[in-house]
């Protein structure tokens, strides 16, 4: 699933692309389960609007558009918006058309159609942004957060992080990545978290945060940015997807382990 820095590369990628462009036509190739709510008051919502920005929200894309209004789309596994020059007819995965003035067609692709689409009048209306945590490049970001909120929390620091009601925009790869640069064990509680070690957390999630997205994202097998190329990032990472290969401070074999059904990659001799 793309987390932050590719949605953010997305993000900037589409705000040069369409801000200024109006939406003249909708078409809809598979709705369920990607358009949310009903598919002819989607198209209504929608035609005749402008694009005034793009911006992020944890792993959220938000257009906003004049007349006032927004879409708020997530990519989740598969999916992946393509601006390009009128297409004679939808490719396979092609699930929406936002047909342009200006020609050209904003597509929204989605090879598994797990990706949503919705539409609102004001953003509070969105239960899912409501409920999101800090944005992990914000001010926000700090020890007295942490400390006040986990402090005593027996929950592994890993899930903790990758929990979006508390933290927004986090994943796997990322997480697996600031807690090696951090040497800290993914399977400690949070409440063993001292001040030192979350300053490195705040430190380096911050630091691989920002160096993805200036490498466009990680591509380890689906992310495709607007112009259908691949990230870079996926060429600095130190421990995710590298098991049983040396780790690069110690030598040691990173291990991979299993937490909460996902894939957690580590040092046992750096991180404890």
């Amino acid at each position: 699933m793309p987390e932050l820095p590719e949605v953010e590369t997305v993000v900037r990628e589409l705000r040069e692309e369409i801000c200024g462009d109006i939406i003249s036509s909708v078409e809809i190739f598979r709705s369920n389960p990607i358009v949310q709510g009903d598919l002819d008051m989607f198209q209504e919502q929608l035609c005749g609007r402008k694009f005034m920005d793009v911006r992020r929200r944890a792993k959220y894309l938000i257009f906003n558009l004049e007349p006032k209004r927004y879409l708020v789309a997530h990519l989740r596994m598969t999916g992946k918006f393509i601006v390009s020059d009128p297409l004679p007819e939808p490719t396979k995965y092609n699930r929406v058309w936002f047909n342009l003035e200006s020609g050209r067609q904003m597509i929204f692709d989605d090879i598994r159609c797990f990706g949503t689409l919705e539409v609102y009048d004001d953003l509070a209306d969105s239960k899912s942004l409501q409920k999101l945590g800090i944005e992990p490049l914000s001010k926000a970001m700090t020890l007295g957060y942490f400390k006040k909120n986990l402090g005593s929390s027996k929950r592994e620091i890993k899930s903790v992080l990758l929990d979006q009601k508390i933290i927004a925009g986090l994943g796997n790869i990322y997480v697996s990545e600031i807690l090696f640069r951090s040497r800290i064990h993914p399977q400690r509680s949070a409440g063993s978290i001292n001040k030192r070690e979350w300053s490195l957390i705040i430190k380096y999630t911050k630091y691989i945060l920002q160096e993805a997205i200036k490498n466009n994202g990680t591509t380890i097998s689906d992310f495709r940015r607007v112009d259908d190329k691949t990230g870079a990032f996926q060429q600095f990472l130190q421990v995710y997807d590298k098991k049983e290969q040396p780790c690069t401070e110690c030598g040691t074999p990173i291990q991979r382990i299993v937490q909460q059904q996902r894939s957690t990659f580590f040092c046992p001799e750096c991180q404890r």
